[in-house]
């Protein structure tokens, strides 16, 4: 039975099929928490799992909870203190998370050079690099110097490469 319901998800929108798998593979709970015990050096595991931590922040970056707390709070199998939660995101050390990155950068690799070997140029001889931004409204929590500046910098506001191609120089 499932098969059929698998393929019929496979018929009818293969990209979103697609996109879980590759992001499936790319997260798995398993090479999540072999990336922390290889890359790891103060830090430890007792109770709280990497690849938990991830998830719950994977919560939060999607929209789907509105922050870390919500997240933990939300969870039915979380078996530490939200102090415990915090503890181990605030100390994650820097060579975990590059190692996170790089390695999931790897893996969805070949499944975006297959993509690439499909499409055609956006414009022909000119590299193009894929950027993501986000424009948050207006307000009144500028820094109070430039409030008065009608062209001062507001919050929110981000532009950055897409990560894949930053890692991968792709």
């Amino acid at each position: 039975m499932l098969g059929d319901v698998f393929q019929c998800f496979v018929r009818k929108s293969p990209l979103a099929v697609m996109a879980r798998l590759v992001m499936q593979r790319a997260l798995s709970p398993q090479w999540l928490d072999e990336i922390f015990e290889q890359h790891r050096d103060k830090q430890y595991t007792r109770e709280l799992l990497f690849s938990t931590v991830v998830e719950l922040m994977t919560l939060v970056a999607l929209g789907l909870r509105p922050s870390l707390h919500a997240a933990a709070q939300a969870s039915d199998g979380l078996a530490v203190s939200l102090t415990a939660l915090y503890d181990k995101v605030n100390h994650t050390e820097p060579e975990v998370g590059r190692a996170l990155v790089q390695g999931s950068a790897e893996q969805v690799a070949v499944v975006v050079k297959s993509m690439k070997v499909q499409q055609e140029p956006w414009a022909g001889g000119y590299r193009v690099r894929v950027l993501d931004g986000n424009h948050m409204a207006a307000s009144d929590k500028r820094l109070k110097r430039l409030r008065g500046f009608r062209g001062a910098a507001l919050p929110g506001q981000s532009l950055a490469p897409n990560a894949l191609c930053a890692v991968r120089g792709i």
